[in-house]
């Protein structure tokens, strides 16, 4: 390859035009940052290592070093090398459509969870949620025998002049921009997945302590918990088991707060005070206080006034309006440590 990072300018291979040295690409490329995800890149050479049909590509948006402007170069197999999808125009989606959404720096395969207003939607990956616009979002397409199925449609063969793809590359994956109803251009920053240590951590043997404030799993009859309710421990009992009494639910007859035996595996530490920003952004990951609960939830939109926000709640799928102090910053209680959740919104 050359050192200058072009691709070696040697005489047409036996290969398909879109293998040839110089050809623009995309290469499904996983590590374990990126399950799976197509990136954009250049074919330099047919690899003479091996009698395998392997290619060495030089990627457009994945660097090597980034400080120094190097760019990644990997051999790959011929089996995770595809054409460059021809642009296609914006189209409308349907809940449940499977689509690729660009999103740093590559093309991610999964399917529509919401269609919100505005062309927005809300898409869905492994065990994320995360919101973008109809010029983010292309149909999938998969490349099989030299042919892309499902077919392109004359709508979309007649925009082939206008490069969509290049337009897409242009977005700062780390930094994706939205209108607020207002009309003005506002960013939002990924998380940093970075760990939270309980400065009081127990062993595990202490478990919790009679009088303790704790939070409770509200778990549905599915098993799947919908939010985390404010509770008091109010005894132990045997086999990890407590005796616990809600802050904010009340009994059938409204004589007091309900009180209920409960696992020590649905009970967690309430979270540690951190400072709440002065204004939310879109993408963070918040708690939202509802039907005296905290919902597990993304910021869809910043509203003018900056003080409230449509909030996705995962575990029923609404999209709401809430006020700013309805809303907390989300942490997740992994193996005793409070951890800030990485980029989208876990399940």
């Amino acid at each position: 390859m050359s050192q200058k990072g072009k691709p070696i300018d040697s005489p047409a291979t036996e290969d398909p035009p879109y293998l040839q040295p110089g050809s623009i690409v995309e290469v499904n490329h996983e590590d374990n940052v990126c399950p799976r995800a197509r990136y954009t890149a250049i074919i330099m050479e047919r690899a003479t290592s091996t009698n395998d049909k392997r290619y060495v590509v030089q990627f457009t948006n994945l660097y090597q070093d980034r400080n120094s402007g190097t760019k990644l170069s990997k051999e790959y197999n011929s089996v995770d090398i595809r054409p460059l999808p021809p642009p296609q125009p914006p189209r409308k989606f349907k809940m449940g459509d499977i689509v690729e959404a660009y999103f740093d720096d590559g093309w991610y395969e999964g399917k529509i969870d919401q269609v919100l207003d505005d062309d927005r939607y809300i898409f869905r990956t492994s065990s994320m949620f995360l919101l973008f616009g109809v010029n983010q979002l292309r149909l999938h397409r998969t490349w099989l025998n030299g042919n892309w199925v499902p077919p392109l449609d004359e709508s979309e063969l007649a925009v082939e002049d206008e490069d969509l793809t290049d337009r897409m590359m242009e977005i700062d994956s780390n930094q994706l921009e939205w209108e607020t109803d207002s009309g003005s251009a506002e960013t939002s920053t990924a998380g940093t997945g970075n760990i939270l240590e309980e400065s009081d951590q127990k062993t595990k043997e202490e478990e919790f302590s009679e009088g303790e404030r704790v939070e409770v799993a509200n778990i549905d009859e599915d098993g799947f918990n919908q939010a985390w309710l404010a509770a008091t421990i109010v005894k132990p009992v045997e086999n990890n088991r407590y005796i616990i009494r809600y802050e904010t639910l009340r009994t059938g007859n409204d004589t007091g707060f309900l009180v209920k035996e409960m696992d020590s595996l649905h009970i967690r530490p309430p979270p540690p005070d951190i400072p709440v920003p002065h204004q939310f952004k879109m993408f963070d990951n918040v708690d939202a206080l509802y039907k005296g609960g905290w919902w597990k939830g993304i910021i869809t939109r910043v509203l003018p006034r900056g003080s409230r926000y449509k909030v996705h709640l995962d575990n029923n799928g609404k999209v709401m309006e809430f006020k700013h102090s309805d809303l907390r910053l989300h942490l997740d209680w992994i193996d005793r440590k409070w951890t800030k959740p990485s980029p989208g919104v876990h399940l």
